[in-house]
């Protein structure tokens, strides 16, 4: 099916700020046609140009039948300052990416049938956050070396787990190492005040992280997994052998993780 990519702005209250964003649609998209939307979340460092560097993975799953006609939409974030958080006295990104966003989208596209969230590294972080915060708005959350550490406070993460980076994301999930504010940024804080409403949401969810990530990120995944078979949350949970946090595994495990939203958008 041929695809057509196109860069796109919006004005958003929470950042106060024109922000970029790149829309992928079927290239006979129909005005009124009601199709559901993926939000493809970018990592750090990052941008929109993230989703045309996906874009013949989105092509090769809709040529393959396993992923459906759908809006894709990828904003572009910042790294400091961004994080996908909303920001003390400052920008509101989760907002922007979560409600103002999807708002907007369906202000031109009109409603969407069913929702469904992917995201890389920080991005991961991101779109699991968002789909365990609301689960019932969402089909599908697939997140890739998502940036998640094996602790649940800020006190309980080891060094050796927040270099650089990751560093300033531990530091601005709880300016001032507030404890409870961490929580409320984690996902792992999320799953837990929202486990009953993630079990009978239905919601799919894909961890998929490279067992020799440089960011030592599978320890966070495996952390989060082992939370989520405590609370008991289904899932699906895979540590690739070998792969980094970037590398020749990467677009297959990009791949698999798009053809997974496709099977849960395609079975509601």
């Amino acid at each position: 099916m041929p695809l057509r990519l196109s860069s796109r702005t919006f004005t958003s209250h929470a950042v106060e700020a024109e922000v970029e964003y790149r829309l992928l649609l079927p290239d006979d998209h129909r005005e009124g046609e009601r199709l559901p939307l993926v939000l493809h979340f970018h990592g750090a460092m990052s941008s929109s140009a993230s989703l045309e560097l996906a874009l013949p993975l989105y092509r090769e799953a809709f040529d393959a039948g396993e992923f459906p006609r759908a809006v894709v939409a990828c904003p572009s974030t910042p790294t400091q300052g961004g994080f996908y958080l909303d920001q003390e006295d400052g920008p509101a990104w989760e907002t922007m990416v979560g409600t103002e966003l999807p708002a907007h989208l369906t202000e031109t596209f009109g409603a969407f049938d069913r929702v469904a969230l992917l995201g890389a590294s920080m991005g991961g972080y991101g779109a699991l956050k968002q789909a365990f915060a609301a689960p019932e708005r969402f089909a599908a959350v697939a997140a890739l070396s998502p940036a998640v550490f094996p602790g649940e406070s800020p006190a309980d993460v080891p060094a050796r787990n927040i270099p650089s980076v990751l560093g300033e994301l531990h530091r601005a999930m709880a300016p001032g190492g507030d404890a409870e504010t961490y929580a409320r940024n984690s996902v792992h804080g999320r799953a837990r005040t929202r486990a009953e409403l993630i079990r009978s949401s239905g919601l799919s969810v894909l961890i998929d992280c490279g067992a020799a990530d440089e960011f030592l990120l599978h320890e966070g995944a495996a952390y989060l997994h082992g939370v989520l078979n405590e609370l008991d949350i289904e899932h699906r949970f895979r540590l690739v052998e070998g792969a980094g946090h970037v590398g020749p595994a990467a677009e297959r495990r990009t791949l698999d993780a798009i053809r997974f939203l496709g099977r849960a958008l395609m079975s509601r």
